[in-house]
């Protein structure tokens, strides 16, 4: 995973993610609005998105909705001033990975590394148990 999308209108409130991910090999792309992001996604390989759960021309669950019908696998970061039980309700069933700040930082990037090498083990041990189990 190296290709990121961001999408909230104001660029800003991304400059201290955008140096962690950079730091740490990925790579971004900004956007500011639903609709554009979703042509980004439907010409370009992106492997995980963060947006705002109010966009100019869509509201965050809309947009999540739509970018998994594009790519059922896409993950997705949704910022988010919603409780936790409240971003649950609404965002329930969608896969999101994880719920960010209004002005996520560096801990919230570090947050998202761990959590994805937590999955990366759980995939690797996962495949090595199938691949025991192949003849």
């Amino acid at each position: 995973m190296n290709q990121i999308l961001l999408v909230n209108p104001e660029k800003e409130i991304f400059k201290t993610l955008e140096l962690s991910f950079s730091e740490n090999g990925f790579t971004t792309q900004w956007t500011g609005t639903a609709e554009n992001a979703l042509h980004l996604i439907a010409k370009k390989k992106f492997d995980l998105v963060i947006l705002h759960e109010q966009l100019p021309d869509m509201t965050g669950r809309k947009l999540v909705e739509a970018v998994i019908n594009l790519n059922a696998m896409m993950n997705c970061i949704v910022i988010s001033a919603l409780s936790k039980e409240e971003f649950h309700e609404v965002y329930e069933g969608l896969g999101v990975l994880m719920q960010f700040p209004l002005l996520p930082g560096k801990a919230d990037a570090q947050r998202l590394f761990d959590h994805l090498a937590r999955i990366s083990r759980i995939s690797n041990q996962i495949q090595g148990v199938k691949g025991d189990r192949i003849p």
